[in-house]
């Protein structure tokens, strides 16, 4: 996964260099609105459903050059870090293994720590660089629109959390603070899912300019053999639960149900059960929301739900 404001075929400070992994096929999606890619980007909205669109392709195209289709494992850094976070909330059972590197866990946080309004464009209103680009990624502020930036962060939804993920960050990051890292990592063991998740923070690395400024030659070859090694040993997809609960951040796609609400600016609650084929939704607003369940001979049954009262408070 590129960085922010980076794109595949250009080189940009944002980008974080991982060499192709020896033994995988690797994917990179060119996110919507970015270099030849058309749409508007959105900011872990719909953008992030580009991404199993490419891995779909990928095993349809090029299934005599890939040795384990079932496998999919995911990674990214910078803003790819933060797609990273919320890909593992909104498909909670597609990546067998995960690991994100400098990556945003709560954009209203980074909108705080952006002083110098570079990335504040994106967020809010136009982005500069590129003005053929004219719809916000989220838009407003998380003061006048807060439940759409809790919608785009995977520390929303750290409690959906399947799949095994690692996590690298430099102490010194400037660009994307390490406490992003620290909440996703703190909020995973605090929830229950600490077995799940590895985090290694490099202390001194990272300034104003550069996510892994200062990163001597010894961290940055353990940084890539142990991402390398974390990935290639986990070799079973998660298995969805028949019953449980998920927060549900503009949408949430499983292998057998998928719920949408009304806007991917809203969150919201979901206890399900599929043995009972029992969904209930939980928001602020008692507003639709579309479910599909997948049946036995794999076409989907589609229906419409209606949200309830909230009886949680979505995490921040």
């Amino acid at each position: 996964m590129h960085g922010w404001h980076g794109q595949i075929k250009t080189a940009h400070a944002d980008n974080i260099p991982e060499p192709a992994d020896h033994g995988f096929f690797a994917i990179a999606p060119e996110m919507r609105g970015r270099g030849d890619a058309t749409g508007n980007p959105d900011c872990n909205g719909w953008e992030l459903q580009d991404v199993i669109d490419a891995v779909e392709f990928a095993r349809t195209h090029y299934r005599d050059r890939i040795a384990e289709p079932h496998l999919v494992y995911l990674s990214g850094g910078s803003g790819g870090g933060g797609n990273v976070f919320a890909l593992l909330g909104k498909f909670p059972d597609y990546f067998a293994a995960a690991r994100a590197t400098s990556g945003i866990s709560d954009y209203a946080l980074w909108h705080a720590f952006d002083r110098k309004g570079e990335f504040r464009d994106e967020l809010e209103g136009s982005w500069k660089e590129n003005p053929r680009r004219w719809k916000p990624w989220i838009g407003g502020t998380p003061e006048t629109n807060p439940e759409a930036y809790r919608s785009r962060g995977g520390l929303t939804t750290v409690a959906n959390l399947l799949t095994p993920a690692i996590v690298f960050h430099g102490s010194d990051d400037v660009r994307v603070p390490s406490l992003h890292a620290r909440l996703w990592i703190g909020a995973a063991h605090g929830l229950g899912k600490g077995s799940l998740v590895a985090y290694h923070e490099f202390p001194g690395v990272g300034d104003h300019r550069d996510h892994f400024a200062h990163e001597s030659p010894a961290q940055n070859a353990f940084r890539l053999k142990t991402g390398t090694e974390f990935l290639a040993r986990h070799r079973t997809p998660p298995v969805l639960p028949d019953r449980g609960r998920f927060v549900v951040a503009g949408y949430l796609k499983t292998a057998r149900f998928e719920v949408v609400l009304e806007s991917i600016d809203r969150v919201a609650q979901l206890d399900y059960d599929l043995t009972q084929q029992r969904f209930v939704l939980r928001a602020q607003d008692a507003r639709p929301a579309t479910l599909r369940v997948r049946k036995s001979d794999g076409t989907w049954a589609i229906s419409v739900i209606s949200s309830h009262a909230p009886d949680f408070a979505a995490p921040r």
